[in-house]
C-alpha cells in the first residue's frame, strides 16, 4: 500500500510525499524491464524475444530503475490525487526523494489547487450598501434611465466586491494569475498589429513599458479579478445558487443571435455563460439585501 503525506503550503499549494514500498516498486522494475525487452536490440535474437537477463545487462541497472520510477509516478500520481481529493491547477512539480534498488521509492510533488475561501459576513456587508435610484428628468427618461441605472449598478457592484475582498481570507493561486496574464499577453500580441496598425514592440514603446512591466500590471488586475470570481463562486456554493439550463441557453441565444450554429463552440459557450449567469444571480441575491435610500 502506497503512503502519501499531504502538507499545505502558502499560496494554495499542496506538497505530497509519496512512498511506494519495496515489493510494489519491484513490480514497476519488472514493467520497466519488459519495456526494454520490447525496445532493445540484442544480437542473436529478434526484437522482443531476447532473455530478460541479457536485456537487463544491456540496459543497465540505472536505466531500468529510472524507467521504473517514471512508470511508478505515472501509475501512482493520479491515484494519490483521487484518494486525497486533490484537484490540481496545471502540471505538478515532481522531485524524486529516494531511488535505489532494494529500498522504498519516494517522490514528492507540489501542485496548485483551487483555494479555500473564508468569506466573512458577506450578508452584513451587502446590508450596509445603500442603493439610490438614479435621478432623471422627463426628457432623458427613455434614452438615459437604463444607461444611468446600469452605470450606478456597476459602480455599486465594484464597491461591494471591494468590501467583500477586504473581509475575505483567500490565497490566490499564482498559477491562475499567471495563466490569465499570459492569455492576455498573447491576445495583445495578436491583436495589436490589426487594431493599432503597429507591431507589438512599437506599441510597448508608445506606452513606455516593457513586457515585464506590462505583466506586473496585468498580474495586479488579474489577482483582483480572480479574487472577485472566487468570492462569487463561494457565495453561490453556500447559498446553493445555480443557473438553469434555460437561463444559460437564453443568454447564449441572445449574444449569438444571427450567428450560424456550425460556427459556434457550444460547449465552451455553455461553460462560460454558466459562470456569467451564476455571478449575475449571486449579485441579485446580494442586492436583495441592500438598504433602500
Amino acid at each position: 500500500m502506497n503512503k502519501a503525506t499531504v502538507s499545505k503550503l502558502p499560496k494554495s499549494k499542496i506538497e505530497t510525499l509519496v512512498e511506494i514500498p519495496i515489493e510494489e516498486f519491484d513490480k514497476f522494475m519488472d514493467a520497466a524491464l519488459a519495456e526494454f525487452v520490447k525496445e532493445l536490440d540484442v544480437e542473436g535474437f529478434r526484437k522482443g524475444m531476447a532473455p530478460k537477463e541479457l536485456v537487463a545487462r544491456k540496459a543497465g541497472d540505472a536505466r531500468i530503475i529510472e524507467r521504473a520510477s517514471k512508470i511508478a509516478i505515472e501509475d501512482s500520481y493520479p491515484k494519490v490525487l483521487l484518494e486525497n481529493k486533490l484537484e490540481p491547477l496545471g502540471y505538478p512539480e515532481i522531485e524524486i526523494v529516494k531511488l535505489a534498488r532494494g529500498n522504498p521509492f519516494e517522490y514528492k510533488f507540489i501542485i496548485s489547487v483551487f483555494p479555500e475561501v473564508a468569506l466573512g459576513d458577506y450578508k452584513e456587508v451587502a446590508k450596509q450598501i445603500t442603493f439610490k435610484e438614479p435621478e432623471v428628468n422627463d426628457e432623458d427618461i427613455k434614452r438615459l434611465k437604463m444607461e444611468k441605472a446600469q452605470h450606478e449598478k456597476e459602480h455599486i457592484r465594484e464597491d461591494l466586491l471591494d468590501k467583500l475582498r477586504e473581509i475575505a481570507k483567500i490565497e490566490i493561486p499564482e498559477v491562475m494569475v499567471a495563466r490569465e496574464t499570459e492569455r492576455m499577453m498573447e491576445d495583445l500580441r495578436k491583436k495589436t498589429p490589426q487594431a493599432l496598425n503597429m507591431p507589438f514592440e512599437e506599441y510597448l514603446k508608445k506606452i513606455k513599458k516593457t513586457e515585464d512591466e506590462l505583466r506586473v500590471t496585468f498580474n495586479e488586475d488579474n489577482e483582483k479579478k480572480i479574487g472577485n470570481f472566487l468570492i462569487l463562486q463561494e457565495i453561490a456554493k453556500i447559498e446553493k445558487i445555480e443557473p438553469t439550463e434555460k437561463e444559460i441557453g437564453d443568454v447564449i441565444e441572445k449574444v449569438t443571435a444571427g450567428e450560424p450554429k456550425e460556427n459556434l463552440d457550444l460547449n465552451y459557450l455553455n461553460e462560460y455563460y454558466k459562470d456569467v449567469v451564476k455571478n449575475e444571480k449571486v449579485f441579485d441575491f446580494l442586492e436583495g439585501l441592500f438598504k433602500k435610500a
